[in-house]
């Protein structure tokens, strides 16, 4: 593993385990060797804890006295609940940058659905994935609440497990999340922020339904 300067070697050991649990490298309720992470990572075992700490924080990973820690186990009431806060909270930032954005505040938006598009063309699961998770972080800037922001970006590790799940399923949620965000940007830039809501909503709703049923890949059997 390569360790980048600007990030903390606890936050780089917690980035590299969440990618793991994310692509389904590691299992839910998978125990977590701590000794084997430190040594293939070639840091201490009292890093890999800490790290290991930030993951429950993500509610990626469980940990439990005198047994350690295990990959957390995702259910379909687990989706479910997430995608009820998720649109709750996505609702009121995307009725908010289409009441108050201003001219330089699109641009980011339509490079990152030139990348998508081409992604989308190309096939490219993984690329379209990192894009569109991209795309969420930039509009979880204008929520106009600092509170809800941070709250939004720490449900971003959650957010990833279960998007990336509904993904690999194949082309068709694909082009299905590449049309809703274009419907999207368009209502944003039409300052229909009625329109835009009830976009997210129903694409959410969907979304949350495929997860509830596509259980089993979401704890990494499919």
């Amino acid at each position: 593993m390569t360790f980048k300067a600007n990030d903390s070697l606890t936050e780089q050991i917690a980035q590299y385990l969440e990618k793991r649990i994310i692509l389904g490298e590691m299992k839910p309720n998978e125990r977590i060797q701590e000794l084997r992470i430190a040594s293939e990572l070639e840091v201490s075992r009292g890093s890999v804890r800490e790290a290991l700490l930030i993951l429950q924080r993500r509610h990626l990973v469980e940990i439990f006295p005198r047994r350690g820690a295990i990959v957390a186990s995702i259910s379909p009431q687990d989706v479910r609940d997430f995608f009820d806060l998720w649109l709750m909270l996505l609702d009121k930032v995307v009725s908010h940058l289409a009441h108050s954005w201003k001219n330089d505040d699109l641009a980011q938006f339509f490079e990152l659905m030139t990348q998508l598009g081409e992604s989308q063309r190309n096939d490219d699961l993984e690329a379209f994935y990192e894009q569109g998770m991209t795309f969420l972080h930039t509009l979880y800037q204008y929520s106009g609440n600092q509170y809800l922001t941070q709250m939004l970006v720490d449900l971003l590790p959650l957010t990833r497990r279960c998007l990336f799940a509904i993904l690999r399923a194949g082309r068709s949620q694909i082009d299905r999340t590449q049309l809703f965000l274009e419907d999207l940007l368009k209502a944003i830039i039409a300052r229909d922020a009625s329109a835009a809501r009830r976009m997210t909503q129903e694409f959410g709703q969907g979304y949350s339904q495929l997860a509830q049923a596509s259980a089993d890949a979401l704890e990494g059997r499919g």
